[in-house]
């Protein structure tokens, strides 16, 4: 496998935070106080505790933020920072690229690098796209700008991979596979992801959530158990809303669940920054 982890460690936990605040709620133009509070929530309560559970546990972890965000909470993100995560690329506000031009794309994606450079000293190295919505243009994008990895993908569970440029086809024609980039994938799934198990939402279209803690946990600590015994080397990422799992008894479950996972031995708690320095071909 071209992953390799660092001596000694069996497999890689990548607790990730998507950042977003009231971001997707402005872009939708969905501007009232109650849509503004619930991204609100997440500044000033979800990154707190989320920040305290990093420092109990004595980890570091990647926090995807949309430049939007950033100059809403230059403070925040820079003590996010500061505390040794990593902060990396969401959109400037959210956006859904593959609603949007290419140049477009291309005009976002350099505002949101220089708000983060602005807060960090540095240019973002991970992407994760809005919404888990690449455009046919992202990968080239994130290449051409000296990124190491995306993680929006869905195209394996455990293992990183590269992904492709060029893929095309259709209902008349078998698809045909693109080049790899020098993009690595740290592959997601909406399964784990905590919005759809949790989060209500009566528009633009109904999203029940509200799902309890512990069903959730059955989920993610079953796929935790599989990787660790079954898959040399695997990366477990998860993706995680300070807005959504910030809520009091969600936090709780996250503990728990980092909990269980810290009950294996030889599990490596990271950044996506981290795996991808791992790579080897």
């Amino acid at each position: 496998m071209p992953i390799i982890l660092p001596k000694g460690k069996r497999c890689a936990v990548v607790l990730s935070w998507d950042f977003d605040a009231m971001s997707a709620f402005v872009l939708r133009g969905e501007t009232t106080p109650t849509f503004i509070s619930r991204g609100e929530f997440g500044a000033r309560v979800g990154v707190p505790r989320v920040l305290d559970l990093c420092d109990k546990y004595k980890f570091k972890t990647t926090f995807f933020v949309p430049g939007w965000t950033v100059e809403t909470y230059p403070e925040l993100t820079k003590k996010i920072f500061d505390k040794g995560h990593e902060i990396g690329h969401h959109m400037w506000c959210h956006e859904n690229a593959p609603d949007l031009s290419y140049d477009k794309e291309l005009e976002l994606m350099d505002r949101a690098m220089e708000s983060i450079k602005k807060v960090t000293g540095k240019y973002p190295v991970g992407n994760r796209s809005g919404g888990f919505a690449c455009s046919n243009n992202t990968v080239k994008l994130l290449q051409d700008h000296g990124y190491l990895y995306d993680s929006t993908q869905m195209g394996d569970d455990f293992h990183v991979y590269r992904c492709r440029i060029g893929d095309h086809g259709s209902p008349a024609e078998p698809w045909v596979f693109g080049a790899e980039s020098k993009i690595l994938e740290l592959p997601i799934s909406w399964v784990m992801d905590d919005w759809p198990h949790f989060e209500f939402q009566r528009t633009p279209s109904l999203n029940p959530g509200l799902h309890t803690p512990s069903q959730v946990f059955e989920i993610w600590s079953q796929e935790f158990d599989y990787m660790y015994e079954n898959v040399p080397n695997g990366v477990f990422t998860l993706t995680l809303h300070p807005y959504v799992s910030g809520k009091a008894h969600r936090i709780m479950m996250v503990e728990r669940l980092i909990q269980h996972m810290m009950g294996r031995p030889d599990v490596w708690f990271c950044r996506g920054e981290d795996v991808a320095r791992c790579w080897t071909d």
